[in-house]
């Protein structure tokens, strides 16, 4: 009696169909970011009290504040931190990412354009900078796109004045 071996593909595709909307099912809604402010020589101001908000949600706390859980979102994160007269302020650019198989699947496999949709309506395929860097007496807008781990993302504009 011979062996048949029946298609493979059907199997895989449905093996591979939750896999279609990663951020929805592994990936995590909020984000850590840490916030320091600085003076104009690069020194750390600490104790500065901050109001970062985005379109979902609203945080406060004293600078520095490191590991600060953000919710993702398309929408900015405006920081803006006050101390004694002084302000320091920064807009963190929000970026979607899409992982390159993520794309393929969503193309190919069913319910993966929906999958593609609600990773965007959600926020969870967004990310902010992961260290954003305040000089106190500016306005700076940092890039998500920017982000080393590890290191402060670089300011892509300056202001003088908040």
């Amino acid at each position: 009696m011979p062996i048949r071996f029946r298609p493979l593909v059907p199997a895989l595709l449905a093996a591979a169909l939750p896999l279609g909307g990663c951020a929805t099912l592994c990936g995590d809604a909020d984000q850590a970011i840490h916030i320091q402010t600085v003076d104009a020589n690069d020194r750390t101001v600490s104790g500065m009290r901050c109001h970062v908000s985005n379109a979902v949600s609203d945080y406060f706390g004293d600078s520095p504040m490191v590991d600060l859980r953000v919710r993702r979102s398309s929408s900015d994160l405006v920081v803006e931190c006050r101390s004694r007269g002084q302000v320091a302020q920064a807009t963190a650019v929000s970026r979607g990412h899409i992982d390159p198989a993520f794309a393929v699947a969503s193309a190919v496999l069913p319910g993966g354009a929906a999958a593609f949709v609600i990773d965007r309506i959600s926020g969870k395929s967004y990310t902010y900078p992961s260290w954003i860097r305040l000089q106190v007496g500016r306005s700076l807008v940092f890039d998500a796109n920017d982000s080393v781990a590890g290191q402060p993302t670089r300011a892509l504009q300056a202001n003088n004045q908040p």
